[in-house]
Protein backbone atom coordinates (compact mmCIF):
# COMPACT_ATOMS: atom_id res chain seq x y z
CA UNK A 1 0.00 0.00 0.00
CA UNK A 2 1.33 3.51 -1.30
CA UNK A 3 2.16 5.52 2.41
CA UNK A 4 0.66 8.75 2.18
CA UNK A 5 2.69 11.67 3.55
CA UNK A 6 0.97 14.30 5.73
CA UNK A 7 2.50 17.63 7.27
CA UNK A 8 0.62 19.92 9.56
CA UNK A 9 -0.90 23.30 8.65
CA UNK A 10 -0.13 24.89 11.93
CA UNK A 11 -3.55 24.58 13.57
CA UNK A 12 -6.51 25.02 11.58
CA UNK A 13 -10.12 24.44 12.47
CA UNK A 14 -12.07 22.96 14.73
CA UNK A 15 -12.77 21.65 18.09
CA UNK A 16 -16.08 21.54 19.80
CA UNK A 17 -15.71 21.04 22.83
CA UNK A 18 -12.39 22.58 24.49
CA UNK A 19 -13.78 24.01 27.83
CA UNK A 20 -11.02 24.94 30.37
CA UNK A 21 -8.57 22.48 28.90
CA UNK A 22 -5.86 24.51 30.91
CA UNK A 23 -5.07 25.37 34.17
CA UNK A 24 -7.97 24.55 36.60
CA UNK A 25 -10.32 21.88 37.25
CA UNK A 26 -12.27 20.66 34.70
CA UNK A 27 -16.39 21.34 35.28
CA UNK A 28 -18.58 18.41 36.01
CA UNK A 29 -21.51 17.36 35.66
CA UNK A 30 -24.23 19.87 37.45
CA UNK A 31 -21.77 22.56 36.69
CA UNK A 32 -20.98 25.11 34.29
CA UNK A 33 -19.35 22.57 32.02
CA UNK A 34 -22.63 20.47 32.82
CA UNK A 35 -24.43 17.61 29.70
CA UNK A 36 -26.82 20.59 28.59
CA UNK A 37 -28.03 19.59 25.25
CA UNK A 38 -27.39 21.33 22.40
CA UNK A 39 -29.59 24.56 22.32
CA UNK A 40 -30.91 23.81 25.83
CA UNK A 41 -30.00 26.30 28.94
CA UNK A 42 -28.11 25.26 31.82
CA UNK A 43 -25.00 24.51 30.95
CA UNK A 44 -21.52 26.66 29.92
CA UNK A 45 -20.75 23.21 28.69
CA UNK A 46 -18.18 23.54 25.62
CA UNK A 47 -19.05 24.52 22.25
CA UNK A 48 -15.07 25.11 21.32
CA UNK A 49 -12.08 24.42 19.24
CA UNK A 50 -8.97 23.02 20.18
CA UNK A 51 -6.68 23.29 16.97
CA UNK A 52 -3.18 21.88 16.69
CA UNK A 53 -0.10 23.00 15.44
CA UNK A 54 2.42 19.92 14.60
CA UNK A 55 2.38 16.10 13.15
CA UNK A 56 1.89 13.65 15.75
CA UNK A 57 4.74 10.81 16.02
CA UNK A 58 3.90 7.33 16.45
CA UNK A 59 0.92 5.05 15.26
CA UNK A 60 -1.18 5.00 18.35
CA UNK A 61 -3.88 2.03 19.15
CA UNK A 62 -5.51 1.38 15.73
CA UNK A 63 -9.21 1.67 15.07
CA UNK A 64 -11.33 -1.52 14.28
CA UNK A 65 -13.31 -1.66 10.84
CA UNK A 66 -17.00 -0.43 11.44
CA UNK A 67 -20.21 0.71 10.29
CA UNK A 68 -21.99 3.84 11.15
CA UNK A 69 -22.80 4.21 15.15
CA UNK A 70 -21.46 0.73 15.75
CA UNK A 71 -19.08 0.02 18.40
CA UNK A 72 -16.43 -2.46 19.35
CA UNK A 73 -15.20 -2.17 22.97
CA UNK A 74 -12.15 -3.48 24.89
CA UNK A 75 -12.48 -3.59 28.50
CA UNK A 76 -9.57 -1.78 30.43
CA UNK A 77 -7.45 -4.57 31.99
CA UNK A 78 -7.80 -7.13 29.17
CA UNK A 79 -4.07 -6.27 27.87
CA UNK A 80 -4.78 -4.24 24.82
CA UNK A 81 -3.23 -1.22 25.42
CA UNK A 82 -4.91 2.65 25.02
CA UNK A 83 -4.47 3.85 22.58
CA UNK A 84 -14.54 45.61 1.75
CA UNK A 85 -17.68 46.59 2.80
CA UNK A 86 -19.07 46.03 6.44
CA UNK A 87 -18.99 47.24 9.53
CA UNK A 88 -17.08 46.14 12.70
CA UNK A 89 -13.77 45.03 10.50
CA UNK A 90 -10.97 46.50 8.72
CA UNK A 91 -8.01 45.29 6.59
CA UNK A 92 -5.02 44.68 8.71
CA UNK A 93 -1.02 45.00 8.41
CA UNK A 94 0.69 43.06 11.35
CA UNK A 95 4.12 42.50 12.33
CA UNK A 96 5.55 38.72 12.68
CA UNK A 97 7.46 36.76 15.52
CA UNK A 98 10.23 33.60 15.41
CA UNK A 99 9.50 31.06 17.74
CA UNK A 100 11.96 30.48 20.57
CA UNK A 101 12.69 27.00 22.65
CA UNK A 102 11.07 25.39 25.50
CA UNK A 103 12.43 24.94 28.47
CA UNK A 104 13.33 26.38 31.90
CA UNK A 105 17.02 26.79 32.79
CA UNK A 106 16.97 25.96 36.51
CA UNK A 107 14.69 22.23 35.91
CA UNK A 108 16.66 19.52 35.09
CA UNK A 109 16.35 18.81 31.33
CA UNK A 110 14.06 16.20 31.48
CA UNK A 111 11.63 17.95 33.56
CA UNK A 112 11.69 20.36 30.93
CA UNK A 113 10.80 18.92 27.78
CA UNK A 114 8.10 16.92 29.76
CA UNK A 115 6.50 20.61 30.98
CA UNK A 116 6.92 22.01 27.53
CA UNK A 117 5.05 19.24 25.95
CA UNK A 118 2.04 19.01 28.84
CA UNK A 119 2.11 22.13 30.38
CA UNK A 120 3.39 25.32 29.30
CA UNK A 121 1.10 25.95 26.22
CA UNK A 122 -0.60 27.33 29.12
CA UNK A 123 1.41 27.51 32.60
CA UNK A 124 4.30 29.82 30.61
CA UNK A 125 6.20 32.73 31.89
CA UNK A 126 3.02 34.70 31.77
CA UNK A 127 0.12 32.70 32.34
CA UNK A 128 -2.57 32.57 29.03
CA UNK A 129 -5.38 31.08 28.28
CA UNK A 130 -6.89 30.58 31.53
CA UNK A 131 -4.07 29.07 34.07
CA UNK A 132 -3.81 30.45 37.08
CA UNK A 133 -0.05 29.64 37.43
CA UNK A 134 3.78 29.83 35.41
CA UNK A 135 5.23 26.50 35.97
CA UNK A 136 8.45 27.10 34.15
CA UNK A 137 10.93 27.44 37.18
CA UNK A 138 11.99 25.98 40.16
CA UNK A 139 10.40 28.98 42.10
CA UNK A 140 7.19 28.24 40.46
CA UNK A 141 6.79 24.44 41.69
CA UNK A 142 8.27 25.97 45.64
CA UNK A 143 5.07 28.98 45.78
CA UNK A 144 1.73 27.70 48.51
CA UNK A 145 -1.33 26.09 46.19
CA UNK A 146 -3.76 28.71 45.75
CA UNK A 147 -6.18 26.09 46.35
CA UNK A 148 -4.49 24.99 49.53
CA UNK A 149 -1.55 26.87 50.92
CA UNK A 150 -0.69 23.59 53.58
CA UNK A 151 0.38 22.18 50.42
CA UNK A 152 3.33 23.40 47.90
CA UNK A 153 2.78 23.87 44.33
CA UNK A 154 4.83 20.99 43.62
CA UNK A 155 2.72 18.42 45.59
CA UNK A 156 -0.50 19.56 44.07
CA UNK A 157 1.22 19.00 40.73
CA UNK A 158 1.91 15.33 41.36
CA UNK A 159 -1.43 14.70 43.02
CA UNK A 160 -3.03 16.29 39.50
CA UNK A 161 -0.83 14.47 36.86
CA UNK A 162 -1.94 10.99 38.76
CA UNK A 163 -5.55 11.77 39.07
CA UNK A 164 -7.71 9.63 37.36
CA UNK A 165 -10.57 11.68 37.69
CA UNK A 166 -9.33 15.27 37.33
CA UNK A 167 -6.23 14.92 35.91
CA UNK A 168 -4.03 17.32 34.50
CA UNK A 169 -3.36 17.99 31.21
CA UNK A 170 -7.36 17.76 30.67
CA UNK A 171 -7.87 13.80 29.87
CA UNK A 172 -4.70 12.50 30.77
CA UNK A 173 -2.90 12.46 27.87
CA UNK A 174 0.64 12.74 29.36
CA UNK A 175 2.46 9.81 28.09
CA UNK A 176 3.93 6.88 30.51
CA UNK A 177 7.40 8.20 30.06
CA UNK A 178 6.41 11.84 30.75
CA UNK A 179 4.41 10.98 33.69
CA UNK A 180 6.90 8.77 35.68
CA UNK A 181 9.69 11.67 34.92
CA UNK A 182 7.72 13.95 36.72
CA UNK A 183 6.47 11.98 39.25
CA UNK A 184 9.78 11.03 40.19
CA UNK A 185 11.34 14.36 40.12
CA UNK A 186 8.08 15.62 42.15
CA UNK A 187 8.21 12.77 44.60
CA UNK A 188 12.01 13.25 44.95
CA UNK A 189 11.04 17.13 46.67
CA UNK A 190 11.13 19.22 43.01
CA UNK A 191 15.13 19.63 43.44
CA UNK A 192 16.32 22.66 41.09
CA UNK A 193 18.81 21.66 38.16
CA UNK A 194 22.61 21.14 38.86
CA UNK A 195 24.84 22.26 36.08
CA UNK A 196 25.24 19.65 34.14
CA UNK A 197 21.18 18.49 34.59
CA UNK A 198 20.40 21.98 33.45
CA UNK A 199 22.88 22.36 30.16
CA UNK A 200 21.20 20.18 27.60
CA UNK A 201 18.71 21.12 25.11
CA UNK A 202 15.14 19.75 25.71
CA UNK A 203 13.39 17.69 22.78
CA UNK A 204 10.31 15.97 22.13
CA UNK A 205 11.17 12.42 22.35
CA UNK A 206 8.70 9.48 22.97
CA UNK A 207 6.15 9.25 20.32
CA UNK A 208 3.12 11.83 22.08
CA UNK A 209 1.41 14.42 20.22
CA UNK A 210 3.81 17.25 21.21
CA UNK A 211 4.62 21.11 20.74
CA UNK A 212 8.22 21.60 19.78
CA UNK A 213 8.38 25.28 20.10
CA UNK A 214 6.62 27.74 22.14
CA UNK A 215 5.33 30.90 20.27
CA UNK A 216 6.60 33.98 22.26
CA UNK A 217 3.76 36.75 22.63
CA UNK A 218 4.41 38.55 19.77
CA UNK A 219 3.33 35.37 17.81
CA UNK A 220 -0.19 36.07 19.44
CA UNK A 221 -0.22 39.88 19.60
CA UNK A 222 0.60 40.30 15.78
CA UNK A 223 -1.08 38.29 14.11
CA UNK A 224 -1.08 38.13 10.48
CA UNK A 225 0.21 40.21 7.96
CA UNK A 226 -1.34 40.35 4.07
CA UNK A 227 0.23 38.71 1.50
CA UNK A 228 0.68 40.54 -2.25
CA UNK A 229 -3.38 40.18 -3.51
CA UNK A 230 -4.61 39.26 -0.14
CA UNK A 231 -7.08 41.45 1.77
CA UNK A 232 -6.87 40.58 5.66
CA UNK A 233 -10.14 42.08 7.82
CA UNK A 234 -10.53 42.52 11.40
CA UNK A 235 -13.47 40.90 13.73
CA UNK A 236 -12.87 42.62 17.39
CA UNK A 237 -14.51 41.79 20.67
CA UNK A 238 -16.12 45.21 21.47
CA UNK A 239 -18.35 46.39 24.57
CA UNK A 240 -20.93 48.87 22.87
CA UNK A 241 -23.78 46.92 21.11
CA UNK A 242 -22.99 48.93 17.83
CA UNK A 243 -21.47 48.24 14.49
CA UNK A 244 -17.78 49.52 14.34
CA UNK A 245 -17.44 49.53 17.79
CA UNK A 246 -13.68 48.99 19.06
CA UNK A 247 -13.77 49.63 23.05
CA UNK A 248 -12.53 47.09 24.88
CA UNK A 249 -15.03 44.35 25.78
CA UNK A 250 -15.15 43.52 29.75
CA UNK A 251 -14.74 40.01 30.65
CA UNK A 252 -16.55 38.77 34.15
CA UNK A 253 -14.93 36.57 36.43
CA UNK A 254 -15.31 32.81 35.50
CA UNK A 255 -15.92 31.13 32.42
CA UNK A 256 -18.58 32.06 29.63
CA UNK A 257 -19.61 32.43 25.77
CA UNK A 258 -19.93 35.68 24.18
CA UNK A 259 -21.31 35.98 21.02
CA UNK A 260 -20.43 39.11 18.73
CA UNK A 261 -22.43 39.65 15.20
CA UNK A 262 -20.54 41.11 12.70
CA UNK A 263 -21.86 41.84 8.82
CA UNK A 264 -19.90 40.14 6.09
CA UNK A 265 -17.44 42.77 5.37
CA UNK A 266 -16.30 41.01 2.18
CA UNK A 267 -18.24 40.97 -1.02
CA UNK A 268 -18.96 38.06 -3.77
CA UNK A 269 -16.93 35.97 -5.60
CA UNK A 270 -14.40 35.94 -2.22
CA UNK A 271 -12.20 33.53 -0.94
CA UNK A 272 -10.66 32.57 2.47
CA UNK A 273 -7.00 32.16 2.57
CA UNK A 274 -5.60 32.24 6.04
CA UNK A 275 -7.43 32.66 9.40
CA UNK A 276 -5.53 33.62 12.94
CA UNK A 277 -5.51 35.97 15.51
CA UNK A 278 -4.27 39.04 17.32
CA UNK A 279 -4.69 38.65 21.25
CA UNK A 280 -4.82 41.46 23.67
CA UNK A 281 -5.81 40.05 27.20
CA UNK A 282 -4.23 36.39 26.65
CA UNK A 283 -4.78 35.58 30.73
CA UNK A 284 -8.37 35.38 29.56
CA UNK A 285 -9.44 33.88 26.33
CA UNK A 286 -9.37 30.22 25.39
CA UNK A 287 -10.93 29.36 22.01
CA UNK A 288 -12.92 31.57 19.56
CA UNK A 289 -15.31 30.04 16.53
CA UNK A 290 -16.31 31.78 13.43
CA UNK A 291 -20.02 30.41 11.83
CA UNK A 292 -22.56 31.61 9.91
CA UNK A 293 -25.89 32.02 10.96
CA UNK A 294 -29.37 33.25 10.44
CA UNK A 295 -29.99 33.96 14.22
CA UNK A 296 -33.23 36.50 14.76
CA UNK A 297 -31.48 38.20 17.18
CA UNK A 298 -27.54 38.83 15.31
CA UNK A 299 -27.99 42.27 14.21
CA UNK A 300 -25.09 43.49 13.02
CA UNK A 301 -22.42 45.01 15.93
CA UNK A 302 -24.93 43.54 18.42
CA UNK A 303 -23.32 40.87 21.08
CA UNK A 304 -24.64 38.27 24.04
CA UNK A 305 -23.89 35.89 26.17
CA UNK A 306 -24.48 32.07 25.39
CA UNK A 307 -24.17 28.24 26.29
CA UNK A 308 -21.87 27.91 23.56
CA UNK A 309 -24.53 26.09 20.87
CA UNK A 310 -25.57 27.28 17.67
CA UNK A 311 -28.57 24.70 17.30
CA UNK A 312 -31.23 25.54 15.19
CA UNK A 313 -29.33 29.28 13.63
CA UNK A 314 -28.54 27.35 10.47
CA UNK A 315 -24.79 27.73 11.40
CA UNK A 316 -21.68 26.76 9.59
CA UNK A 317 -18.39 26.96 11.04
CA UNK A 318 -15.88 28.33 8.49
CA UNK A 319 -12.32 29.47 11.32
CA UNK A 320 -11.78 28.74 14.78
CA UNK A 321 -8.58 28.80 17.14
CA UNK A 322 -8.25 27.47 20.73
CA UNK A 323 -5.25 26.71 22.94
CA UNK A 324 -2.35 25.23 21.34
CA UNK A 325 -3.12 26.20 18.05
CA UNK A 326 -1.60 28.59 15.68
CA UNK A 327 -2.46 30.69 12.39
CA UNK A 328 -3.85 28.58 9.56
CA UNK A 329 -2.66 29.05 6.01
CA UNK A 330 -4.53 27.21 2.90
CA UNK A 331 -2.52 25.52 0.14
CA UNK A 332 -1.47 28.13 -2.71
CA UNK A 333 -3.84 26.38 -4.89
CA UNK A 334 -6.90 26.32 -2.89
CA UNK A 335 -9.26 28.70 -1.26
CA UNK A 336 -12.29 28.20 1.53
CA UNK A 337 -15.53 28.96 0.41
CA UNK A 338 -17.11 32.29 1.85
CA UNK A 339 -20.58 33.34 1.94
CA UNK A 340 -20.66 36.70 -0.13
CA UNK A 341 -23.23 38.28 2.17
CA UNK A 342 -25.00 38.02 5.55
CA UNK A 343 -24.30 38.02 9.65
CA UNK A 344 -21.22 36.35 10.87
CA UNK A 345 -20.93 34.96 14.45
CA UNK A 346 -17.63 35.13 16.68
CA UNK A 347 -18.31 33.35 19.55
CA UNK A 348 -15.22 33.72 22.15
CA UNK A 349 -14.77 31.51 25.09
CA UNK A 350 -13.63 33.42 28.24
CA UNK A 351 -11.87 31.96 31.30
CA UNK A 352 -11.28 34.82 33.38
CA UNK A 353 -9.56 32.94 36.75
CA UNK A 354 -8.57 36.61 38.72
CA UNK A 355 -10.90 38.14 41.29
CA UNK A 356 -12.04 41.13 38.74
CA UNK A 357 -13.28 42.03 35.75
CA UNK A 358 -10.69 42.34 32.78
CA UNK A 359 -10.57 44.26 29.65
CA UNK A 360 -10.32 42.94 25.96
CA UNK A 361 -9.39 44.11 22.53
CA UNK A 362 -8.37 40.44 20.69
CA UNK A 363 -9.37 40.07 17.35
CA UNK A 364 -10.13 37.52 14.69
CA UNK A 365 -8.41 38.04 11.07
CA UNK A 366 -9.76 36.50 8.08
CA UNK A 367 -7.76 36.65 4.89
CA UNK A 368 -9.03 36.68 1.60
CA UNK A 369 -8.55 37.12 -2.17
CA UNK A 370 -10.65 36.97 -5.45
CA UNK A 371 -12.26 33.94 -6.38
CA UNK A 372 -10.54 34.01 -9.50
CA UNK A 373 -7.05 33.78 -7.91
CA UNK A 374 -7.18 30.12 -6.96
CA UNK A 375 -7.49 27.01 -9.01
CA UNK A 376 -9.47 24.92 -6.02
CA UNK A 377 -12.80 25.58 -3.80
CA UNK A 378 -12.81 24.22 -1.24
CA UNK A 379 -15.22 23.88 2.15
CA UNK A 380 -15.24 21.85 5.29
CA UNK A 381 -17.01 18.66 5.73
CA UNK A 382 -18.18 17.27 9.16
CA UNK A 383 -17.25 13.54 9.19
CA UNK A 384 -17.69 10.75 11.72
CA UNK A 385 -20.42 10.38 14.04
CA UNK A 386 -22.96 11.58 16.90
CA UNK A 387 -24.21 7.93 18.06
CA UNK A 388 -22.92 6.74 21.07
CA UNK A 389 -25.14 3.86 21.34
CA UNK A 390 -27.94 6.75 21.22
CA UNK A 391 -28.42 7.86 25.00
CA UNK A 392 -26.88 4.93 26.27
CA UNK A 393 -23.60 5.97 25.58
CA UNK A 394 -19.75 4.71 25.45
CA UNK A 395 -19.52 1.76 28.53
CA UNK A 396 -17.35 3.14 31.51
CA UNK A 397 -13.58 1.50 32.15
CA UNK A 398 -13.67 0.03 28.28
CA UNK A 399 -11.76 1.21 25.02
CA UNK A 400 -14.95 1.24 22.24
CA UNK A 401 -14.57 2.79 18.35
CA UNK A 402 -17.34 4.44 17.41
CA UNK A 403 -17.57 6.07 13.50
CA UNK A 404 -19.61 6.68 10.36
CA UNK A 405 -19.72 6.68 6.94
CA UNK A 406 -20.00 9.08 4.15
CA UNK A 407 -20.64 8.24 0.68
CA UNK A 408 -19.64 10.59 -2.21
CA UNK A 409 -23.27 10.35 -3.78
CA UNK A 410 -22.30 13.50 -6.16
CA UNK A 411 -21.49 11.92 -9.40
CA UNK A 412 -18.32 13.12 -10.17
CA UNK A 413 -14.68 12.52 -8.14
CA UNK A 414 -13.88 14.74 -5.09
CA UNK A 415 -10.62 15.28 -4.04
CA UNK A 416 -9.70 15.63 -0.09
CA UNK A 417 -6.63 17.46 0.79
CA UNK A 418 -6.77 17.63 4.66
CA UNK A 419 -8.47 16.38 7.86
CA UNK A 420 -8.90 17.22 11.47
CA UNK A 421 -9.71 15.11 13.77
CA UNK A 422 -11.71 16.15 16.39
CA UNK A 423 -12.65 14.87 20.26
CA UNK A 424 -13.03 15.31 23.83
CA UNK A 425 -11.18 14.34 26.72
CA UNK A 426 -11.51 10.46 25.70
CA UNK A 427 -10.11 10.64 22.45
CA UNK A 428 -7.33 8.53 22.05
CA UNK A 429 -7.20 7.88 18.18
CA UNK A 430 -8.67 8.52 14.54
CA UNK A 431 -8.61 6.51 11.39
CA UNK A 432 -10.37 6.86 8.21
CA UNK A 433 -10.32 4.62 5.11
CA UNK A 434 -11.67 4.42 1.67
CA UNK A 435 -13.57 1.74 0.48
CA UNK A 436 -14.14 1.30 -3.12
CA UNK A 437 -17.12 1.16 -4.65
CA UNK A 438 -17.89 -2.37 -6.86
CA UNK A 439 -14.47 -3.83 -5.88
CA UNK A 440 -14.55 -3.20 -1.92
CA UNK A 441 -10.84 -2.61 -1.24
CA UNK A 442 -10.83 -1.16 1.85
CA UNK A 443 -7.75 1.10 2.05
CA UNK A 444 -6.19 3.28 5.20
CA UNK A 445 -5.48 7.04 4.14
CA UNK A 446 -5.21 8.29 7.52
CA UNK A 447 -4.22 6.60 11.02
CA UNK A 448 -3.04 8.73 13.99
CA UNK A 449 -3.19 9.32 17.43
CA UNK A 450 -5.32 11.89 18.78
CA UNK A 451 -4.36 14.25 21.97
CA UNK A 452 -7.20 16.75 23.08
CA UNK A 453 -4.15 19.53 24.27
CA UNK A 454 -2.91 19.53 20.58
CA UNK A 455 -5.50 18.89 18.21
CA UNK A 456 -3.73 18.94 14.56
CA UNK A 457 -4.71 19.81 10.80
CA UNK A 458 -3.11 17.40 8.81
CA UNK A 459 -2.81 18.29 5.37
CA UNK A 460 -2.03 15.54 2.79
CA UNK A 461 0.71 15.39 0.58
CA UNK A 462 -0.79 12.51 -1.68
CA UNK A 463 -4.34 14.19 -2.54
CA UNK A 464 -7.13 11.63 -1.92
CA UNK A 465 -9.89 11.29 -4.85
CA UNK A 466 -13.43 9.81 -3.70
CA UNK A 467 -15.13 8.14 -7.40
CA UNK A 468 -18.84 8.20 -7.86
CA UNK A 469 -20.14 5.77 -5.09
CA UNK A 470 -16.49 6.03 -2.99
CA UNK A 471 -17.48 5.84 0.65
CA UNK A 472 -14.69 7.21 3.29
CA UNK A 473 -15.53 5.90 6.96
CA UNK A 474 -13.90 7.59 9.89
CA UNK A 475 -13.38 5.55 13.51
CA UNK A 476 -12.81 7.39 16.43
CA UNK A 477 -11.27 5.54 19.70
CA UNK A 478 -11.82 6.45 23.15
CA UNK A 479 -10.88 5.23 26.24
CA UNK A 480 -13.62 5.90 29.24
CA UNK A 481 -11.31 5.23 32.15
CA UNK A 482 -14.36 6.77 34.04
CA UNK A 483 -16.86 5.06 35.98
CA UNK A 484 -19.91 5.53 34.17
CA UNK A 485 -21.04 5.67 30.25
CA UNK A 486 -20.01 8.94 28.56
CA UNK A 487 -22.85 10.15 25.98
CA UNK A 488 -22.20 12.43 22.77
CA UNK A 489 -22.60 16.14 23.93
CA UNK A 490 -21.32 19.40 24.19
CA UNK A 491 -19.57 19.78 27.19
CA UNK A 492 -15.78 18.11 27.62
CA UNK A 493 -17.50 15.67 30.33
CA UNK A 494 -19.36 13.85 27.07
CA UNK A 495 -18.20 13.42 23.94
CA UNK A 496 -17.84 13.97 20.18
CA UNK A 497 -16.24 11.74 17.39
CA UNK A 498 -15.64 14.42 13.84
CA UNK A 499 -12.97 14.12 11.23
CA UNK A 500 -13.46 17.74 9.87
CA UNK A 501 -12.63 17.31 6.31
CA UNK A 502 -11.93 19.95 3.82
CA UNK A 503 -12.15 18.56 -0.15
CA UNK A 504 -13.14 20.16 -3.51
CA UNK A 505 -15.00 21.32 -5.04
CA UNK A 506 -17.13 22.83 -2.44
CA UNK A 507 -19.73 21.11 -0.81
CA UNK A 508 -20.25 18.07 -2.56
CA UNK A 509 -19.31 16.24 0.08
CA UNK A 510 -22.10 17.27 1.61
CA UNK A 511 -25.47 15.32 2.10
CA UNK A 512 -27.69 17.24 3.54
CA UNK A 513 -27.72 15.67 7.21
CA UNK A 514 -28.45 17.85 10.09
CA UNK A 515 -25.55 17.96 13.09
CA UNK A 516 -27.31 17.44 16.41
CA UNK A 517 -24.92 20.56 17.00
CA UNK A 518 -26.70 23.18 14.35
CA UNK A 519 -23.80 22.63 11.85
CA UNK A 520 -25.43 22.13 8.26
CA UNK A 521 -21.98 21.07 6.34
CA UNK A 522 -22.28 17.28 7.37
CA UNK A 523 -22.15 13.84 6.01
CA UNK A 524 -22.69 10.68 7.64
Amino acid sequence: MKKRALHSLSSILVIIGAAAACGSEQPSAGTGGSAAAPGSAGGAGSLGLVPGSQVAAGSGAPAANITAGAAGSVPLGSGVPPAAAGSGSTPVTAGTAAPIPTGASDLPCQVSTALAANCQKCHGTTPTFGAPIPLMRHADFMKPSAKDPTTTVAQLALKRINDTASPMPPGGTMVAADRTTLSSWLTAGAKPATAAEAACVPTSGNDSPRTPVVHDEAYFRNGLTPKAGETCYELPVHAAQTPGDKTPYTVRTGEHYEQFYVKIPWGPDTLMTRFGSKFDNLKVVHHWLLFTTNRPLSADGTHETTIGSTAGDGSELLAGWAVGGDHVEFPEDTGLEVPASGILNAQWHYFNQGTAPEKDASLIQICTVPRAMRKNIASLTFLGTENFNGPLGMPAKTMSDFGGTCTNNSGAPITIYGFTPHMHKLGRHMKAQVMRAGTGQLETVFDKPFDFNSQITYILDDLITLQPGDTIISTCTFLNHTDAPVPFGPSTEQEMCYNFTMSYPARKLDNGTLSLIGATNVCW
